[in-house]
């Protein structure tokens, strides 16, 4: 099969000096824009909902406790906390509604003694934020404290309000968030299902999108899957958040409601980082190639397939299925595709292709729970050594 050249990338002509505009608007469409922003808000309207619910609960059992005039900081305490309850440990939850409470207090204390003003605003600042040290906490917690700080002297009415009763009200906004969030919060399992599934769908879009690239020769085209390439550290940290959910969720012995890392996804996890970066290479490799007109194997394009069906296989087992065997089958055979264009002739970025296609190949048979050796072994029974491409089993 012959190298095939199509005209050259659908981008020249374009005047040197207009191309790193166009290429910033063609980045990104306004229905691309749209289609994203409607994909953040379904990831975070649970957590919305949840701060909405956590925000009038808290507010209601103040205000029946010390009534509505002093039910000021229950609501804003729990809408700080119930984002912390729900992704991450129950004890950060609690530091930061003691941390609201630090600031509290000690802006109270400072104003009965001192009155208000800006000179006051600011030592109550450094006072709460010098507790918050003092107590060993972490910076989001010193935050907190010197916010709440400057809530009670700017924003709150004094008055009849006791400090005690300001410190009781961050409290219940902090517990009725901790208590939300653990019974009411994203399931851990399927949160950590639907975290690392949304990575392998953008990896096997990404993937696609560059062999229809290469296929179309569209440097635009290339370039925006490079841009998607990249976007994978977002939907990694939503991963790594719902992992930990579900471990103190194992370990709090919520059983109903908790995943143990024994499944594949946190085997999957393990290999996530490098299998973006390899498809990263791949993106820009296949930029490059379409920018300089250099010829494309179809060969190429058939493995980058070969490729995407892998990671759909990956996900599929990470769904509960059986796709471990049939990602490993793929990816050696985008792998041997790959590796069997011949060296003589072809352009140098075929070549840099080809390597980051047997790498993915590699990032798929890790994924799938072979150790680096065992990997490397079946990438060489299967598609030839790197430097010997003929010397492989058919």
């Amino acid at each position: 099969m012959t190298p095939r050249r199509v005209g050259g990338p659908r981008s020249a002509g374009r005047s040197p000096l207009l191309a790193p505009l166009h290429r910033m608007v063609v980045r990104l469409s306004p229905r691309r824009r749209a289609g994203l922003a409607l994909a953040r808000l379904r990831r975070y309207l649970p957590g919305v909902l949840l701060a909405g619910l956590a925000a009038g609960l808290a507010f209601a059992i103040a205000a029946a406790f010390f009534g509505p005039e002093a039910a000021f900081f229950a609501p804003i305490a729990a809408v700080v906390c119930v984002g912390i309850a729900a992704g991450q440990r129950a004890r950060r939850a609690v530091e930061i509604a003691v941390g609201v409470a630090l600031g509290l207090t000690a802006a109270d204390l400072l104003v009965d003694l001192i009155g208000s003003g800006p000179v006051q605003l600011g030592v109550a600042v450094v006072l709460a934020m010098t507790a918050a040290v003092l107590l060993g906490t972490g910076s989001v917690l010193v935050n907190q404290a010197a916010v709440a700080a400057v809530l009670v002297i700017a924003l709150t009415p004094q008055g009849d309000t006791h400090p005690l009763t300001r410190l009781a009200d961050a409290l219940i906004g902090g517990g009725v968030a901790v208590l939300l969030a653990s019974i009411l919060g994203p399931h851990p399992g399927r949160a950590v299902e639907r975290a690392g599934v949304g990575i392998l769908d953008h990896l096997i879009e990404v993937v696609r999108g560059i062999g229809d690239a290469l296929d179309r020769v569209d440097l635009e085209h290339a370039e925006r899957m490079l841009t998607e390439a990249g976007r994978t550290e977002e939907r990694v940290a939503d991963l790594d958040r719902a992992l930990e959910a579900a471990r103190e969720s194992a370990r709090l012995g919520h059983r109903r409601r908790s995943l143990h890392p024994r499944g594949p996804m946190p085997l999957l996890r393990s290999r996530m980082e490098l299998t973006a970066a390899t498809v990263r290479a791949l993106a820009r490799a296949s930029a490059n190639a379409v920018r300089h007109g250099q010829p494309v194997d179809a060969r190429l394009v058939t493995a980058l397939e070969d490729l995407a069906v892998a990671l759909g296989e990956l996900r599929r087992w990470a769904q509960g299925g059986n796709g471990r065997e049939e990602a490993r089958d793929a990816s050696l055979r985008a792998a041997r595709l790959a590796s069997g264009i011949p060296p003589e002739g072809r352009p140098l970025t075929t070549g840099v292709l080809i390597g980051q296609i047997r790498s993915a190949a590699i990032d798929i048979l890790r994924s799938t729970g072979l150790d680096q050796a065992e990997a490397v072994r079946a990438l060489e029974r299967s598609a030839g050594r790197a430097d010997t491409p003929e010397d492989r089993e058919e």
